[in-house]
């Protein structure tokens, strides 16, 4: 439908390359979020549930998450600007 997807897993990017290649790949998180209009959080992966919102801010197109896993703290995204979403969350 017109999206472009860039896809980032430090466990399973050569897997997921093999299974998916019609997708983009990152080789790291700020790589695949660059230019981003939206975020999607996915996994629980510890490198993501302690992304830095301000860090990240800085290569995105538009400060917009949503946060499949609930790992985020939500009050704490929006504090720093971010349009925070998730599933089965307010």
């Amino acid at each position: 439908m017109g999206a472009r997807v860039t896809v980032y897993d430090p466990a399973a990017l050569e897997r997921a390359r093999q299974a998916h290649p019609e997708l983009r790949y990152g080789s790291s998180m700020l790589e695949a979020a660059r230019d981003a209009d939206v975020v999607l959080l996915l996994t629980e992966w510890q490198e993501f549930r302690e992304a830095n919102p301000d860090e990240l801010a800085e290569v995105v197109s538009s400060t917009r998450i949503v946060d499949g896993r609930n790992a985020l703290d939500p009050t704490f995204w929006r504090a720093s600007g971010w349009t925070y979403r998730a599933l089965g969350r307010q």
